[in-house]
């Protein structure tokens, strides 16, 4: 009796699993790594390159974001492959969406933000608009130090844009307040990443 007993509760168990992968969320953090690599890539490069042509720089930003979306496609299906996931469940799904918008938005914007020549505020923007993609992941999947990260990011672009309100020039590459944006991006978009990654994966 007590056989069949255990043979019910493991069915039971298997049951459970199934039906909750549709709100499983497995990761390969190695992502996060090449997110934070791309990150600090475009933290140095963008700016200087979407002033000086707005079509290169946009390019130039849909190439480095498309690399980032397809790398972190094949590794989170690698992942996926080690629980006998075959597609993506409804978690993956809709954080991948959610990125995919913000980074189309925060694209957009900077292209319009270039043609104005408002190129230190392309800092404020991509800090905001990843520290909120953040904050929704560290949501959702309860991970608290990408809930303390997007806070810290996000404060960060609003007291940026306060310090621009006071600035005369918003297009000097060369003023403190593009070297102070340009290092917070460094810090929360290149570095921050990989440091939760390693962190995260340490955890493991």
């Amino acid at each position: 009796m007590s056989e069949k007993n255990e043979a019910l509760q493991y069915l039971k168990d298997i049951k459970s699993a199934l039906l909750d992968k549709d709100s499983f969320f497995p990761y390969n953090y190695n992502a996060l790594i090449v997110w934070g690599i791309i990150g600090s890539i475009m933290t140095f490069v963008m700016p200087g390159l979407i002033k000086s042509s707005i079509l290169y720089g946009t390019i130039f930003s849909v190439v480095m974001m498309g690399i980032g979306f397809m790398t972190e496609r094949v590794l989170i299906k690698k992942v996926n492959a080690d629980y006998d996931i075959e597609s993506c469940t409804k978690k993956q799904k809709f954080i991948s969406k959610m990125y995919f918008f913000l980074t189309l938005f925060a694209v957009t914007l900077s292209a319009l933000f270039a043609k104005y020549d408002l190129i230190i505020p392309l800092f404020a923007l991509w800090l905001f608009l990843c520290g909120f993609g953040d904050y929704a992941v560290g949501y959702i999947l309860n991970i608290r130090i990408f809930s303390i990260v997007s806070n810290i990011a996000m404060g960060t672009s609003i007291l940026l844009v306060i310090a621009m309100i006071f600035s005369s020039d918003l297009s000097d590459l060369t003023s403190p307040l593009f070297y102070i944006s340009e290092f917070a991006s460094f810090l929360l978009l290149g570095i921050a990443p990989i440091v939760i990654a390693m962190k995260l994966k340490r955890e493991e």
